[in-house]
């Protein structure tokens, strides 16, 4: 992706920015305002320029629709990037940025909440993108949409994959606390059904209990008074395991919240990744398209000052 980047910035006057350099003095000045505000990462106001920009003819390609959804992800105008992204896919379907549209457009649908559709989304591009840097992140959000809809054993199986085949991937720690937290839940999960189990025998035995005292109150035979005793013995045996659990159940759950604060922290911080990250290799991206936006800026502002002259 480096790569492509450095290509599109390398002949960045033939392609998206050489346009505007010969066409009209409107769309060179909307397209030059987009990219200041763009390279000194003014998220909000890039949006507004960017769109503006591609509102000319001469603006309206690839490069400058890839920016402005990348503006719009950092400040996190989720819909209007949905919305556009599936435009580029639609106008742009062979452009070298599809892949990581793609990604993106799983990444948003996740972040809106419509886990089934982010599934399907960053399933086919993992299936297209196997070797993209962007994979293990792809799996991780695949990971949070089945988490998200309990799905907890197939969304277990992406964690673990994700720890033992992406081990440098930023996405490990998060990883890691999602598959902690499945295997607590799947603990207090047995508990609750053990408590449930037992509560329903301690209630059998109660009311066997209570059978018995009535037999004894009416015909006080020795038999009785033994069945009597045995029930009292299993009644209290019940009750001791019945508490025991409470006590196994309040535990877990105060460990969950006491650990619930440093996961969100860690799940959140994954999340806020907004397709780049300073740590992975999509930040050189980001740094490729703001230098194209500062060279657009300076060789814009250069023409016009031939044109002065």
């Amino acid at each position: 992706m480096k790569k492509i980047l450095g290509l599109i910035f390398a002949v960045c006057l033939f392609c998206g920015a050489g346009t505007s350099l010969f066409a009209s003095d409107a769309s060179s000045a909307a397209y030059l305002e987009a990219c200041k505000a763009f390279s000194r990462g003014e998220w909000e106001s890039a949006e507004l320029l960017l769109r503006k920009a591609v509102a000319y003819p001469q603006n309206n390609n690839a490069d400058t629709n890839y920016m402005l959804i990348t503006a719009e992800i950092y400040a996190e105008d989720n819909n209007r990037a949905l919305k556009d992204i599936e435009a580029f896919l639609h106008n742009y379907p062979g452009s070298i940025y599809t892949p990581r549209i793609q990604y993106m457009r799983g990444k948003l649908l996740y972040s809106l909440g419509d886990y089934e559709k982010a599934i399907i989304v960053l399933s086919d591009f993992c299936h297209q993108n196997e070797s993209s840097e962007l994979y293990p992140s792809a799996l991780f959000y695949i990971a949070e949409s089945l988490y998200a809809g309990y799905k907890y054993d197939e969304a277990e199986t992406l964690y673990e994959r994700i720890l033992t085949q992406y081990p440098d991937s930023d996405k490990v720690s998060a990883s890691q606390f999602r598959m902690e937290s499945i295997a607590q839940r799947s603990r207090e999960e047995k508990l609750l059904y053990l408590l449930k189990q037992t509560g329903e025998e301690y209630l059998a035995a109660k009311e066997d209990y209570e059978k018995q005292l009535r037999l004894y109150n009416s015909e006080a035979i020795n038999t009785t008074r033994e069945r009597l005793v045995d029930a009292q013995q299993k009644n209290k045996e019940l009750e001791e395991q019945i508490r025991d659990l409470e006590t196994q159940i309040a535990e877990l759950k105060a460990e969950q919240e006491a650990r619930s604060d440093q996961e969100q922290a860690i799940i959140v911080a994954a999340e806020k990744e907004n397709v780049f990250t300073e740590t992975s290799p999509a930040d050189e991206d980001l740094k490729l398209l703001k230098q194209k936006a500062r060279l657009v800026q300076w060789l814009l502002d250069g023409e016009k000052q031939n044109d002065a002259k």
